[in-house]
């Protein structure tokens, strides 16, 4: 997962082959913002993203979830600076069905 410089969060296709191919998937952040949840949903859930129907099969295919406000507030609780590209590790829970996200210093890769 990629913060952009758009104010955008890029989704891996990996991360959406592990979580079952999907429709819809829906980004779910904690209280205190310091990591986020991508998980399968409805298309009918407030915070849900249509997966682009070719994303796996088409290598010139991406999936980009832009929201200004949404990805503002998670850099500034976490003390991340805009207008800086981020890249974060997931860990996959089967449990809960959801790649969890850490935000945290210790976690970020760049």
């Amino acid at each position: 997962l990629r913060r952009q410089r758009q104010m955008c969060i890029r989704d891996r296709k990996d991360v959406i082959r592990i979580l079952g191919s999907p429709a819809y998937i829906c980004i779910l952040q904690r209280k205190d913002r310091q990591s986020i949840a991508i998980t399968p949903c409805a298309a009918e859930h407030p915070m849900s993203f249509k997966v682009p129907d070719r994303l796996l099969t088409d290598g010139q295919c991406r999936m980009r979830i832009n929201g200004v406000q949404f990805v503002q507030a998670l850099l500034e609780a976490n003390g991340l600076a805009a207008g800086k590209d981020y890249q974060f590790k997931g860990r996959y829970e089967a449990e809960k069905n959801a790649v969890i996200i850490s935000l945290e210093k210790d976690e970020r890769e760049c």
